[in-house]
């Protein structure tokens, strides 16, 4: 399963890759196991990090935990915002 989350960057000078290859993440959510390191990918025409997750969770219970979620989930200090666009089973690469 994977995170599809849009990044709004503070500094213009800091690429989304530099952010992918710098950053902390965490997605501390229940019946997650394991995130993988961020890769940058396109979704829907925008650039955007993916998080792998080890889960045995199902999309619409990921969702619904994502909702209540007060912790931002990319650490990085080019990182003004962020937003997950979406919860897919399959490789966004």
């Amino acid at each position: 399963m994977w995170l599809i989350v849009a990044l709004d960057s503070a500094d213009d000078d800091v690429d989304l890759h530099e952010i992918a290859s710098q950053c902390g993440y965490d997605v501390p959510l229940p019946g997650i196991d394991d995130v993988a390191e961020p890769v940058v990918v396109e979704w829907q025409h925008q650039p955007c990090l993916a998080l792998k997750l080890a889960t045995l969770l199902s999309e619409s219970d990921v969702q619904q935990q994502l909702q209540g979620l007060k912790q931002r989930l990319i650490s990085h200090p080019s990182v003004s915002a962020e937003q997950v666009l979406a919860v897919v089973f399959d490789d966004p690469r």
